[in-house]
């Protein structure tokens, strides 16, 4: 008897050591580090992958919304009280002209303007997993579920606030041609009439483009000598922003066409006027959600919100991230199309 156990504990080992073999390879043939992850083990609580999601998201939607440097933007991370309304800074284009001294000091008002402006855009994108998903599913990749989301919210948000970049807002174009005809002579011409014609500081300026045009840019630089130092500075670090004839420039592959093929703009801050900040749910909304919270960057300040809650007549939960902001027209000359027709 103790012989037969023996073999059929022999039999049971070898079976479940083919077993473990095989959801090995089926795990490395799938990408996944642990075999176990197929066998429904749960290695990393669900808390902490809801927290890698949302890092991931608010990482990529930084990333996204860099060209908004360009502009007059405020970032706020506390939540508004009372008010749906920010105060934005910017310089305008010309400043008071300076004065001879004549026994005594005049003084103008600061050069700095500001404007409130209205946070009445709201845009969200719901997170497509339940708990059940988050604890259990062996191939969820948080970090990539979080950064998709945050990338496509920036991108529709980046949409909206250039919506408004119009003939009727900002004049007529300043380039007009195909991707492939922009080039260095094209940039040193816009330079030129920003200078002489519009009295644009040379500093503060920037350029963002569609990534055709900037690619069309790249080859006429390339095909002169002239791209190595492009994107890089002295030293030879890469630079955040491209610079060249004064610009500082970004791809942009979300800039709407408006209905007027716009492709590109060249900008000074004062052009628009951008504010980002969360709006706190009302107490009575606060009671009925699992989980609200604000998950900001400590760099810029830029938040994104996070609401859960459940259905209980569809046995569903629910979950968002969001971003509450505004936009509005600035000073007409401080923008400047660039359109393909």
């Amino acid at each position: 008897m103790k012989l037969i156990f023996n073999l059929l504990g022999a039999v049971m080992a070898f079976l479940f050591a083919g077993l473990v073999h095989t959801y090995a390879a089926a795990a490395q043939a799938m990408g996944a580090t642990n075999p176990l992850f197929l066998m429904g083990a749960n290695t990393i609580d669900s808390d902490l992958q809801l927290d890698l999601v949302l890092d991931a998201a608010m990482e990529a939607f930084k990333e996204m919304l860099t060209p908004l440097a360009m502009f007059s933007t405020v970032f706020r991370d506390i939540p508004l009280q009372g008010t749906d309304k920010v105060v934005v800074p910017y310089y305008a284009l010309e400043t008071a002209a300076s004065k001879d001294f004549n026994g005594t000091y005049l003084f103008d008002g600061t050069a700095t303007s500001s404007r409130e402006l209205t946070i009445d855009k709201r845009k969200y994108q719901s997170l497509a997993f339940t708990s059940a998903e988050l604890a259990r599913q062996p191939h969820f990749d948080p970090e990539r579920l979080g950064r998709l989301k945050g990338q496509k919210l920036a991108e529709d948000v980046l949409v909206d606030i250039w919506s408004i970049i119009t003939a009727a807002n900002y004049g007529a174009a300043i380039f007009t041609g195909a991707a492939a005809d922009f080039d260095v002579d094209d940039v040193i011409d816009i330079e030129t009439t920003l200078t002489e014609t519009y009295k644009w500081p040379m500093m503060g300026r920037g350029m963002i483009l569609k990534p055709s045009y900037i690619g069309g840019l790249k080859k006429d630089m390339n095909a002169n000598g002239g791209f190595a130092t492009f994107n890089r500075d002295s030293n030879g670090n890469l630079l955040t922003f491209p610079s060249l004839q004064g610009f500082s420039f970004a791809p942009a592959n979300v800039i709407p066409a408006n209905g007027e093929n716009l492709r590109g703009f060249a900008v000074f801050p004062s052009a628009m006027l951008v504010g980002f900040s969360p709006i706190q749910p009302a107490p009575a909304v606060m009671d009925r959600l699992n989980d609200y919270r604000i998950v900001s960057d400590d760099d810029v300040g830029i938040s994104l919100e996070y609401r859960e809650w459940g259905d209980a007549d569809t046995d569903t939960e629910k979950r968002t991230i969001e971003v509450n902001y505004g936009r509005a027209f600035g000073e007409q000359a401080a923008l400047k199309r660039i359109v393909s027709a």
